[in-house]
């Protein structure tokens, strides 16, 4: 059972976030998209900073951060490719939904073999792939209302992430599987 602590409130929260992000944007209200999202981005910060500064860190809070974090870029991923008609983007969804899928084995599996959620914890790269689709899905609900280099940029950066996800993830095969 996971204790509701205000870190674990924040990891939560952040896939109910989704909702006003998509519900925002289809009624044209970008700004207020783009705030939803930044705030729900924001607590994945948070969670772990309260967590680490009250000594609130449990291996199920880390497990629900992991899950939000991959629920609310998957959901959001989805979406995008669904609303823009972008092959680069669809790509791009594919490639870091199924590393986020494969990484998500790849984590049970190890903890399942030494029962320490310590030795999935996430690297400077993953930490890195996060920040870039951040910053790229955030660009992007902002773009029908800015030029399309905006658009551009924000799609390249989602491309990045999802090069860099794949990097991150033949790097974790390493490091817990060899």
């Amino acid at each position: 059972i996971i204790k509701m602590n205000l870190p674990n409130i924040l990891s939560f929260s952040r896939i109910l976030f989704i909702v006003p992000v998509i519900f925002l944007f289809e009624y044209e209200l970008y700004l207020s998209s783009l705030v939803a999202f930044l705030v729900a981005a924001i607590t994945d910060y948070l969670d772990g900073y309260f967590a680490r500064k009250n000594n609130l860190s449990s291996d199920n809070g880390a497990l629900l951060d992991l899950l939000a974090d991959k629920i609310f870029i998957s959901t959001l991923l989805i979406w995008i490719s669904h609303n823009f008609d972008n092959i680069f983007i669809l790509i791009s969804a594919i490639l870091i939904i199924s590393r986020e899928i494969s990484i998500s084995y790849l984590r049970i599996f190890i903890i399942n073999l030494s029962k320490k959620v310590v030795d999935v914890k996430s690297d400077f790269t993953g930490k890195l792939k996060t920040t870039f689709q951040m910053i790229g899905i955030g660009f992007i609900l902002i773009t029908p209302i800015t030029s399309s280099l905006i658009f551009n940029l924000s799609v390249a950066l989602i491309f990045f992430s999802a090069l860099i996800s794949w990097y991150s993830f033949i790097k974790y095969l390493n490091k817990w599987i060899v």
